[in-house]
């Protein structure tokens, strides 16, 4: 018989069971008939059996996978892409370098350096409402300046400014920053100019009709303004007051004027 506890097979005079202890003494179950235990036990220890297998075969499985990604550095397929992907690249590169094409490159490599335009000179334009006319100017700066005492106290610079205005005309104006160059309107007075590597030439000015001391006019400023235009080089010779004979040194070279 079977026991009424464990269901163990046990012997049909039992009256207590060797593998557990249960009392058999209501036990009435033959040996040809099995507990309701017995028969729920049996498919729980061979279903866990199969459990044990299924568990036993998935470690197995992650065992070879990681063996296999460990020894590759990376996943199945992955290496192929990235020969793809590379031999991609090296395609494209080879193909911008046979058929010349232009990639992006640093400023450095491909940048251009434009021509400068001179900056000697300085252009500008105003309007004549009176007139209803444009005057045009171009001024440039002497590349040198000259010391005066008192009661200046001054590093001194000369413009040059050709000018062409509704009212006056044509005209070449010379002024200083600073000091007199004593040239009245109703005298006139005169200084030297050298254009290039030229001789020098007498030049004739006449002062503003306000008779400031800083401003005189060239004489003959059309055929002044036709020297200019060819030289590179122009020094100025001019007396001012308590200063002497000083010398203004213009770089007039790229004059655009066709006025």
């Amino acid at each position: 018989m079977y026991c009424n506890k464990c269901g163990q097979s046990i012997a049909d005079d039992s009256r207590f069971c060797k593998f557990c202890g249960a009392s058999q003494e209501s036990n009435t179950v033959t040996s040809a008939t099995a507990p309701p235990e017995l028969s729920k036990i049996q498919p729980t220890r061979r279903s866990g059996g199969k459990t044990i297998l299924w568990v036993l075969g998935a470690l197995f499985a992650l065992i070879v996978l990681s063996v296999i990604v460990d020894g590759s550095g990376s996943t199945p397929g992955s290496g192929n892409a990235s020969n793809a992907t590379g031999a991609a690249n090296l395609e494209s590169d080879n193909l911008i370098t046979s058929t010349g094409a232009t990639a992006v490159a640093p400023a450095s490599d491909t940048a251009q350096v434009e021509p400068t335009t001179p900056d000697n000179w300085y252009y500008s334009t105003d309007v004549d409402k009176v007139r209803r006319g444009t005057s045009y100017f171009a001024k440039t700066t002497s590349t040198n300046s000259i010391h005066q005492n008192f009661p200046y106290d001054s590093d001194t610079t000369m413009t040059m400014t050709v000018r062409k205005t509704p009212a006056y005309g044509t005209d070449v104006i010379l002024t200083i920053s600073s000091g007199q160059m004593m040239c009245p309107s109703y005298d006139g007075c005169s200084g030297t100019v050298r254009f290039d590597d030229g001789s020098a030439e007498r030049v004739e000015f006449n002062g503003p009709a306000d008779n400031s001391s800083d401003t005189v006019f060239v004489v003959g400023a059309k055929s002044f303004i036709a020297k200019l235009k060819k030289a590179k080089k122009v020094v100025i010779e001019k007396t001012l007051y308590e200063a002497g004979n000083p010398q203004f040194e213009f770089d007039v070279s790229g004059l655009k004027w066709d006025r």
